[in-house]
């Protein structure tokens, strides 16, 4: 009985540790968070796309290529290397460096989104 019971606790403990290893290695990439009205991506390598009907968007981090169908109050980008494109959106917000962001139409007036963009190389373009 005590050696089932050692056995147990020793393969339960394996188990564990396994799946603790899995996380480190499926969390390489950051982490990502959806409610009904917020969208917030962050770290690298991200290629993944997501549905938003209202609210923000923040993707920060590098190299990351994000789709987000539907509609974007205010669209968040910052670090290196990311491209994001949406459906429509109302105001962008670009800080760091090389990020793109590409939009299909806006809520706004004009058709264009309002653009804050800080950094270098950092672009937003309709299409």
């Amino acid at each position: 009985m005590k050696k089932t019971l050692i056995l147990s606790v020793l393969f339960i403990g394996i188990g564990l540790a396994n799946a603790q290893k899995t996380a480190k290695v499926d969390s390489q990439h950051g982490t990502t968070k959806q409610t009904d009205k917020h969208l917030e991506i962050d770290g690298i390598g991200h290629n993944n796309s997501y549905t938003l009907n209202g609210g923000n968007a923040e993707v920060s981090g590098g190299s990351n290529v994000i789709t987000i169908n539907g509609n974007v109050d205010k669209l968040e980008v910052s670090g290196t290397d990311n491209t994001v494109y949406v459906d429509k959106v109302t105001r962008i917000i670009l800080e760091g460096g090389n990020n793109k962001v590409f939009y299909k139409s806006s809520s706004t007036k004009t058709g264009k989104p309002n653009i804050a963009i800080t950094g270098v190389g950092n672009s937003v373009k309709k299409k």
